[in-house]
């Protein structure tokens, strides 16, 4: 029975990814139903205790990206009640180009409901579920890609720096400091030093939760520690793995960070954007 789940899961993927193909020359933003239902654990969530996103990632190339979104409104039967829309928003990194759909929220009992939705906007584009950023357009890479940037800080001791983007390059961003919503950030993963080569960190892409009013946002960021095999032919010399990721441009608030590298530790920092 749970094969048979899953593989009638996987068809509805392929029927999505069909009508991606189908859709995606379309310019601008666009927004179709999907009536599929998806296991929860696929989606990641952003949002609040009273407003929620859930989303899904399906593709991103040169041209366009798409997203499975589902959203959800607490709104109390006893409370008085107003209707609910849903604006599906496609901005430019620039701020001056938008696209724009709006969607009415079906109620639930205590929830006002954005059915699943199909949504495919240009890759430089970010989207929008009324204000709550979706996933923010970043110019490089933030999926694990290596990027070539020098180890900041102590390197003989296993730790996470965060940094940003300057004209020349980069600088650490010290423990107290407050940094802009313009400036792009990254994570910085050392492992430590260690006598020969061999050992390397692999990271998942960030899992964001941007701040609502006072409640602190959250970024997660999960990857592995690989140590050589006694058989492995490796680089006789003192090495120092890292890697370091983008995580882009953030609202403003303030960001607990948690990063937990499997065989290597958690790591955790706190980030203020003004």
């Amino acid at each position: 029975m749970e094969k048979l789940r899953f593989r009638r899961m996987i068809f509805l993927v392929i029927l999505v990814l069909l009508s991606i193909n189908t859709f995606a020359q379309v310019s601008g933003l666009f927004v179709k139903s999907v009536n599929v239902n998806f296991p929860d654990y696929l989606f990641k969530s952003v949002g609040s205790k009273t407003f929620s996103v859930q989303y899904i990632k399906l593709y991103e190339d040169n041209e366009s990206k798409g997203f499975l979104v589902k959203a959800w409104t607490f709104q109390p039967v006893t409370t008085q009640q107003t209707n609910v829309n849903y604006k599906i928003r496609a901005l430019s990194q620039d701020g001056k180009s938008e696209y724009s759909q709006e969607i009415s929220g079906v109620r639930d009992k205590s929830y006002v409901r954005l059915p699943l939705v199909l949504v495919i906007l240009p890759a430089k584009y970010t989207l929008y579920i009324n204000n709550q950023i979706i996933e923010e357009s970043k110019p490089g890479s933030s999926n694990g890609g290596d990027l070539k940037v020098p180890i900041f800080g102590d390197s003989e001791q296993a730790g996470i720096r965060l940094l940003v983007k300057t004209t020349t390059g980069y600088r650490e961003i010290s423990e107290a400091e407050q940094i802009s919503k313009d400036d792009v950030v990254l994570l910085q993963v050392v492992a430590g030093t260690f006598p020969t080569g061999g050992y390397r960190i692999e990271l998942n892409e960030p899992d964001i939760v941007y701040p609502v009013g006072k409640n602190f946002g959250k970024i997660t960021v999960n990857g592995t520690f690989y140590r050589p095999k006694p058989t492995d032919m490796v680089t006789q010399a003192f090495t120092t793995p890292s890697k370091t990721i983008e995580i882009g441009k953030l609202p403003t608030g303030q960001y607990e960070i948690i990063v937990n590298v499997k065989d290597l530790g958690e790591f955790r920092r706190i980030l203020t954007v003004k």
